[in-house]
């Protein structure tokens, strides 16, 4: 590599080529890479790390790397944990946290422009000094980055009301060795908006987005409940999400994490004591491979503790609307059984929801590995998917789980585990558990993104997209600087069936036949006592790829033909095993969509104007549709803001 030649860059870009900052941006936080430095082997280092400004220095980088022939690897803040960001042997590493420009917020619009490497937490205190907020509040979020959001397609703790971070950025400007582009409102020309999000660096550099914000919440209600078991718990879940109650935060904790991490008063912490003593080996220093060799046993004396489980939920936003959808929420929930733990442990869970622990590198120096997987399915798949993830995890592995990023059609899973810390087992474990949530229909990625660590299954869970990606790529960079060697390597699949033409009751979703006119689509539904969520006087396909409101799902799943062969993308609420083109290929390719639906049965109020903060469930040529036990409540706040207006 010619140093010397980047080093001449230094009016565009610093660089360091020192042993020790190469060594810092040889890694992110994957525990498979954990685990080969604890074992004494460090990871392939880049051979220079550079530092742009602005996007011109990171222009003049790309330039270079592109006549030297030099690997490039994105980097925010190293805090992903599947090898995204690794090191590349002899690369070039582009830290990005000097990009760090917050703009002023756009108060028509309710956006503001912020650089690629801004860290979250100063996004929020910056935003909040205006008045604002975006809500993108990833446990991370003191130590990731806005484009490594955008880079993985990140949710935060909020996604159940503001969505992920997709959702939120409305535009972007991306840079890629051939040519520099822009996406969503700034596109010109074709938007590859839905590539760029989730494809981890390989189709370009981002060097600005514009950023959905929301005005700072007035008032906020945090509550806790004890649930007799967690399928009780799941269908207070899914029968609050169906109200059109939009709570901001949703999570329930199995019976092992509620009693392990202490979730809430009036909840038994009883268990037994080999259970009780594994917990305190992972608080002292004594090796931890005796305990966890017997990991089948570990899970079933954890399961004698009893079933009971915490729910933590919360409303945000305009004080008389937060208390309308709590109110409500709240009679719901202890209708499906939830009994009452007061305040105390939804403002607990709040007030520490960001509190990162420091025992992860202990666990690993004392023989063992600690790590996350997280998953996500409708909530007809929800039990099968829990089952079978479980089973593959705690054939090698202690596992318990919490369930958040609760959505109106399913919800995520995210299990927490802890093994013997030997690579072959960690690899035997993520090997099992990612086909067993293949196998039940689930994403294998809800929001950590791929790396090296899933690509085989998100390119099996995205079969037949890898070369329509492959061409993006090749266009975008032709020399294949970017990131090489990821995304999605070649696999292959049988070409699957389409999908069952039907109504999923409780997922309230639908796959229709994507080219079927109107008018029989909507006759077909109404037989069965749905409508479409939104609406459209045409084919289903020629209207997937309108624009929704952000926090909502418009296409789940689709089946397609491209290249002569059938595409089916599984029908999950959110995924992020890459990029989401879902509704971005032309209407004549769509076989089959999977849809959000309506109960015709269900209570609906029409307004003709919104008050600030309430969502409607539809909108119709006459005006908006509120739904659920709240709607006359809310139409009669969305009347008094007609009548001030």
């Amino acid at each position: 590599m010619n140093v010397e030649a980047l080093a001449r860059l230094s009016s565009f870009v610093d660089t360091d080529v020192t042993p020790l900052e190469r060594l810092a941006h040889a890694r992110d936080l994957w525990p498979r890479s954990t685990l080969a430095m604890v074992d004494g082997r460090l990871p392939p280092s880049p051979a220079a790390v550079s530092f742009p400004q602005h996007e011109g220095g990171l222009r003049a980088a790309l330039d270079w790397a592109v006549a030297h022939r030099v690997p490039v690897v994105p980097w925010g803040a190293g805090s992903g944990v599947c090898g995204a960001a690794a090191g590349v042997e002899g690369a070039l590493t582009l830290d990005l946290k000097r990009m760090n420009r917050i703009g002023q917020v756009d108060a028509a619009t309710h956006t503001v422009r912020v650089g690629p490497g801004v860290i979250g937490q100063h996004l929020e205190d910056n935003l909040a000094r205006q008045g604002w907020a975006s809500r993108h509040s990833p446990s991370s979020i003191w130590c990731s980055t806005v484009g490594g959001w955008a880079a993985s397609r990140s949710a935060g703790q909020f996604s159940s009301r503001y969505g992920k971070f997709e959702d939120m950025v409305a535009a972007m400007r991306v840079v890629a060795p051939a040519r520099a582009y822009r996406t969503g409102r700034w596109a010109q020309g074709r938007d590859l908006g839905p590539w760029v999000l989730g494809s981890e660096g390989a189709l370009g550099v981002i060097s600005e987005l514009l950023v959905r914000v929301v005005p700072l919440p007035e008032s906020r209600w945090m509550r806790g409940y004890r649930f007799a078991s967690v399928p009780a718990a799941w269908e207070a879940m899914r029968r609050l999400m169906q109200a059109e109650l939009h709570p901001c935060a949703v999570r329930l904790y199995d019976p092992v994490d509620t009693r392990i991490g202490g979730r809430g008063k009036g909840v038994k912490s009883g268990g037994s004591g080999l259970l009780k003593n594994l917990v305190g080996t992972l608080d002292s220093r004594a090796n931890l491979a005796l305990p966890l060799s017997l990991p089948r046993l570990l899970n079933r004396l954890a399961g004698w503790g009893g079933d009971e489980c915490v729910l933590i939920v919360g409303w945000e936003g305009q004080t008389d609307v937060a208390e309308v959808l709590a109110r409500h929420g709240h009679g719901l929930l202890l209708e499906a059984g939830g009994f009452d733990l007061g305040a105390e442990p939804g403002d607990h869970w709040y007030a520490h929801r960001h509190d990162v622990s420091y025992k992860l590198a202990p666990i690993f120096m004392r023989g063992a590995f600690a790590d996350t997987m997280e998953v996500a399915c409708t909530w007809s798949r929800l039990p099968a998917l829990d089952a079978a993830v479980r089973a593959a995890l705690g054939e090698d592995c202690f596992v318990m789980a919490h369930y958040s990023h609760v959505y109106r059609e399913g919800c995520a899973i995210y299990f927490t585990f802890v093994g013997r810390g030997e690579e072959d087992r960690y690899d035997r474990v993520w090997s099992r558990a990612l086909a067993a949530a293949a196998g039940a229909g689930g994403t294998v990625c809800h929001h950590h993104g791929v790396g090296p660590h899933k690509m085989l299954a998100a390119a099996r869970e995205l079969a037949g997209l890898a070369p329509r990606f492959a061409e993006l790529r090749d266009e975008l960079d032709p020399t294949g600087i970017l990131n090489p060697g990821r995304l999605f390597p070649p696999v292959e699949t049988p070409e699957p069936e389409a999908p069952v033409v039907g109504v999923d009751p409780r997922s309230l979703i639908a796959t229709l036949p994507a080219q079927q006119p109107a008018g029989e689509r909507d006759a077909w539904l109404a037989q069965r006592g749905y409508m479409l969520r939104f609406s459209t006087d045409g084919a289903l396909a020629a209207s997937a790829g309108q624009p929704r409101a952000p926090w909502e799902s418009a296409v789940l799943g689709a089946s397609l033909h491209l290249d002569g062969k059938r595409v089916v993308l599984v029908a999950v609420p959110r995924s992020s095993a890459g990029p989401d083109p879902r509704a971005a290929f032309p209407a004549d390719c769509y076989e089959t969509l999977t849809v959000p639906v309506l109960p015709l049965a269900q209570h609906a109020v029409l307004v003709s104007r919104l008050a600030p903060d309430v969502r409607p469930a539809r909108s119709t040529r006459e005006g908006w549709e509120l739904r659920g036990p709240a709607a006359t409540e809310l139409a009669a706040l969305c009347a008094r803001t007609e009548d001030a207006g």
